[in-house]
């Protein structure tokens, strides 16, 4: 008698949608460290579905020229976070920078605790910024503080 019930009650939570992550968490500007100084802008659009904007800038200092850059897109997200794929521009399977030779950039996202946000650059990216910088580093959601 209690198996039908447990099955019937398991069916109706298998079949509620799994919300990937809070947006009210994730959505809002993140600022932080890496080489350089890093931005990044999450946007909910649907689901587990973001819209995303990464920026890098390093300052110049003296003689030495810094750098910048940025890259958008969509990115799909997790619980624990995800990966930022964009199609590398300046792909060359010919090349022997290895820069180009990447056909995709693509960056980690890992969620953390104190609303932090981890980057890592894993390849491709150069195109998007400058050899002085790069798209690795630890942000902080700008609300964390409150």
């Amino acid at each position: 008698m209690f198996k039908p019930i447990l099955i019937a009650v398991t069916l109706n939570f298998a079949v509620l949608p799994v919300f990937a992550q809070d947006p009210n968490q994730v959505e809002g500007h993140w600022s932080g460290q890496g080489e350089g100084d890093l931005t990044v802008d999450l946007t909910h659009v649907q689901d587990d579905i973001y819209k995303i904007s990464i920026g890098t800038t390093v300052a110049m200092e003296g003689d030495i020229p810094g750098c910048g850059g940025g890259i958008d897109g969509e990115v799909k997200l997790d619980r624990k976070g995800g990966n930022f794929f964009v199609e590398n521009e300046s792909y060359d399977p010919e090349s022997t920078s290895p820069g180009l030779k990447e056909r995709y950039c693509e960056i980690g996202l890992t969620f953390a605790e104190g609303r932090k946000l981890l980057l890592e650059e894993r390849s491709g990216c150069i195109g998007y910024h400058g050899a002085a910088c790069g798209f690795t580093g630890e942000l902080v959601h700008d609300d964390a503080g409150l």
